[in-house]
């Protein structure tokens, strides 16, 4: 009787230890993950800021000397308050450990906030990206640690097959941008080179997905990229067809982030964490700031 006794406490004791640290993991998980739900909606704050400054430079840029004029003043954007706040949000929530890093990220965000109406066009596609690819790190070693802490083994060798053809899409669609911003009408060249970066783009779009689940339709990416073929690029103004391209450029864009965000809801799913849904609103996406 003793010796059932004692089986029975052991075997009890040892479930109440394995609910104790699954329930440390979950909690462990959830509240990495909502860290990086906040940085996936610094991303899109920074991915409307640059639109928005772009659209304001393309306009007021003194295309003679290069730099913008005197007057008007610039935009107070909306975006810029919500990016400050956000990233002091995520820095006190951040673990002690991974604390410099995102101080180091808001020391750079208040200089862009502060210097990007003295950029060029170039320079500020340049500067939001390189932004951008801050929280990206920031977000993978986020993920990265969560994954092995939770010993989700299967789920973090599909997650580090897929990341590299993230950052690598990325640099495909910066150079398309590059090749845009120096795009001359009439050179047949430059058009093999745009084409060059979309096949390029296409396949990596295609790639971007779990390998435990279904790929991107491939309708969907045709579709996209056939948009490119109803560009006008041989019109007389050039800036027309920058534009145009620039604007497809943003639609490219939204495909990988929305392919992005898809990666970070199956991972979530994977090791059965809550990630709330990113909501798009007029061009930028809302998160409540109480899911920091």
């Amino acid at each position: 009787m003793l010796y059932v006794f004692s089986t029975l406490f052991v075997v009890a004791l040892a479930l109440a230890i394995y609910a104790y640290r699954a329930k440390q993991t979950r909690l462990m998980l959830q509240s990495r993950f909502n860290q990086v739900i906040g940085l996936r909606q610094l991303i899109h704050l920074l991915r409307f800021h640059r639109r928005q400054t772009h659209q304001w430079l393309n306009i007021h840029l003194n295309t003679t000397t290069g730099s913008p004029p005197a007057q008007p003043e610039p935009p107070a954007l909306a975006e810029s308050r919500a990016i400050k706040n956000l990233i002091q949000s995520l820095t006190n929530l951040a673990e002690p450990s991974n604390r410099p890093m995102y101080r180091i990220l808001a020391k750079r965000l208040h200089n862009l906030l502060e210097e990007w109406p003295s950029y060029s066009l170039q320079r500020n596609q340049v500067e939001h990206g390189k932004l951008i690819r801050h929280v990206l790190y920031l977000i993978d070693d986020t993920i990265t640690q969560s994954l092995i802490a939770a010993e989700q083994n299967h789920i973090f060798n599909h997650y580090q097959a897929v990341w590299p053809v993230t950052l690598n899409a990325i640099d495909s669609l910066s150079r398309f941008r590059y090749t845009i911003h120096n795009f001359s009408v009439g050179s047949p060249a430059m058009e093999r080179e745009l084409r060059l970066h979309l096949q390029i783009l296409k396949r990596r779009l295609g790639q971007m997905t779990l390998p435990i689940h279904e790929p991107v339709p491939p309708l969907i990416l045709d579709t996209l990229f056939g948009q490119f073929d109803d560009i006008p690029l041989y019109v007389a103004d050039e800036d027309q067809v920058r534009d145009a391209l620039y604007q497809f450029s943003q639609q490219v864009s939204d495909t990988l982030f929305q392919l992005f965000d898809s990666m970070l809801a199956e991972i979530a799913n994977e090791v059965e964490v809550k990630l709330p849904e990113l909501h798009q609103h007029q061009g930028t996406s809302v998160l409540p700031f109480n899911h920091l």
